[in-house]
C-alpha cells in the first residue's frame, strides 16, 4: 500500500513538473539600463527574471542588479571563459536554434543618442538603425503589445564618436522552446563530435 502511494506521488509529481514546463513562460525584464561614453554613468540597472504559469501566475522570480552580477561573474569564474573558443565552436545551426525560441517583446522604452566624427555618416547611421528596428520589432512583438513599444534615436552632430543608451524592456519566451533549443544544440554538437571521431 505504501509503495502504491509512493508511486502515485512520484507520477503526480512528474505530471506537475511537465505541466509547469509546458505551460510556463520565462519573463526577462531589464529596468533602467544606461550606458554611455560621454560621461561616467554608474551602473544601476536591474534584471528581473520570472517564471509564469499560463503567463498569469508567477511561481518563481529573482532579480539581478550590477552588484549581484559582479558577484555571480566572480563566483562562476567567467573571466576565465575563452570567448574566442566559444565563437569558433558556435555554428550557424546554433544561431538558427535561437530564432526557433520565438521570443516575444512585450515592452520597450529605448532612447539612443549616437554620433561619429563625420556629420554625413552620423546622418546615415540614425535612419539605418530606425529602419532595422522598424523591420525587426513587428516580428518579435504581438499586435496587442505594439502600444508598449517606444524608441527614440537621436543624432549627435559635431561630436567625436559618442553614444548614450537608455533602456527598459520586457521579453517573454516559452520555457519549452528554450529547453527544446538547448536539447537540439546539445544533440547537434554530439553528432558533430561523433562524425569527427569516425
Amino acid at each position: 500500500m505504501v509503495l502504491v502511494l509512493f508511486l502515485c506521488a512520484v507520477i503526480l509529481l512528474i505530471i506537475l513538473i511537465n505541466i509547469f514546463l509546458l505551460a510556463s513562460t520565462v519573463r526577462f525584464r531589464i529596468e533602467d539600463f544606461e550606458v554611455a561614453n560621454i560621461k561616467h554613468i554608474a551602473p544601476n540597472y536591474n534584471v528581473v527574471i520570472s517564471l509564469k504559469l499560463f503567463n498569469k501566475i508567477k511561481w518563481l522570480s529573482f532579480s539581478l542588479n550590477d552588484k549581484k552580477m559582479k558577484k555571480l561573474y566572480t563566483k562562476l569564474h567567467l573571466e576565465k571563459v575563452d570567448i574566442r573558443k566559444i565563437e569558433k565552436e558556435l555554428k550557424f545551426s546554433d544561431i538558427q536554434e535561437f530564432f526557433k525560441i520565438k521570443p516575444k517583446l512585450t515592452h520597450l522604452n529605448l532612447k539612443l543618442k549616437i554620433g561619429v566624427d563625420d556629420v554625413i555618416i552620423t546622418s546615415y547611421i540614425v535612419p539605418i538603425i530606425c529602419s532595422i528596428l522598424a523591420i525587426t520589432l513587428p516580428l518579435v512583438t504581438s499586435k496587442e503589445n505594439i502600444k508598449n513599444i517606444k524608441y527614440k534615436i537621436e543624432p549627435a552632430y559635431n561630436m567625436k564618436n559618442i553614444y548614450h543608451l537608455k533602456l527598459t524592456t520586457t521579453l517573454e519566451i516559452k520555457l519549452m522552446n528554450i529547453l527544446i533549443s538547448i536539447y537540439n544544440i546539445h544533440k547537434n554538437k554530439k553528432q558533430n563530435k561523433e562524425l569527427c571521431i569516425n
